[in-house]
């Protein structure tokens, strides 16, 4: 089992060039990447984008890259503006002509206009940098996959605690299924025969009635597929490969039999094991959002 939370690091350092790549992962429905690349790894997105799917399927993962240059490595190329640099050189020497002011330290002038002037770094990824790169970005992956896996560790046991205590209330309930279908039998027998006088009660069609009303009430169903949803899901949880969408899809089959069997039943003792299922089975939901 695997948790979507998980954390990787991992810094190179090269005679020409530092590296660092951070991974983060947090909860999310699918497999969802948001990548802060220097621009100059942007041609490499898509691979890097299949070495994540090849190990997770679910999650919010936020990449991060950062590389520096050592600075005997940099090179730069200098653009220069000439058309705009005659312009205003232009314009300050005909202002000077016409306010008969002299025009001083004209370099002083053009240098205060920034766009004249751009400087662009080369950095091109050579193929050593490149093959460096999917290293250390492969170490990072690990070390995030084996955070994932050591939560999901740590999920794995709480699950099981609580899917143990699930099956308990199961079992309180089914040991007082027999007191509940008692009080049903009960209170339609009083029912009817508080409406009928005692000469008008056809004895046999009594029986009939109450088995029907019996049958809509018994919770025995709702039971026995609450047991076997807790099967189930005790058994994806041991799962190797568990599957969050799974679990949670388990979790909202267990609410339903609960409910189910909360609306039926008027024993307080087993509307107290309802209330406390329902309690397990929310924790159980909050811990599956976190399984990938």
């Amino acid at each position: 089992m695997k948790s979507m939370t998980g954390f990787g690091n991992q810094k190179l350092h090269k005679k020409d060039f530092a590296l660092e790549v951070s991974l983060r992962s947090v909860n999310g429905r699918f497999l969802e990447l948001r990548f802060h690349l220097p621009k100059e790894y942007l041609a490499i997105e898509s691979e890097l984008k299949k070495m994540i799917g090849q190990r997770f399927k679910r999650g919010t993962i936020d990449v991060f890259i950062s590389r520096r240059l050592k600075s005997q490595n940099h090179q730069a190329e200098i653009e220069v503006n000439r058309t705009l640099a005659h312009e205003i050189y232009g314009a300050y020497r005909k202002i000077s002509q016409e306010l008969k002011i002299p025009l001083q330290n004209p370099w002083q002038v053009l240098m205060s206009y920034p766009e004249l002037v751009k400087v662009q770094e080369k950095s091109e990824v050579s193929e050593p940098e490149k093959k460096s790169a999917f290293e250390v970005f492969t170490a990072a992956l690990k070390s995030c996959e084996k955070e994932r896996i050591r939560e999901g560790e740590a999920i794995k046991k709480h699950l099981l605690l609580l899917v143990s205590s699930l099956e308990k209330e199961v079992q309180k309930i089914l040991a007082l299924r027999n007191e509940a279908n008692q009080q049903l039998q009960d209170r339609y027998e009083a029912k009817i025969k508080s409406r009928l006088k005692t000469s008008d009660i056809d004895y046999q069609r009594l029986s009939q009635e109450i088995v029907i009303q019996l049958e809509k009430g018994d919770i025995n169903e709702e039971i026995q597929r609450l047991g076997e949803h807790v099967d189930n899901f005790r058994s994806l949880v041991k799962n190797p490969h568990s599957e969050g969408k799974k679990l949670d899809f388990y979790t909202q089959e267990l609410l339903r039999e609960v409910n189910t069997i909360g609306s039926k039943s008027q024993i307080s003792d087993i509307t107290q094991s309802v209330i406390e299922a329902k309690t397990l089975i929310e924790k159980l939901r909050e811990q599956v959002q976190n399984v990938e």
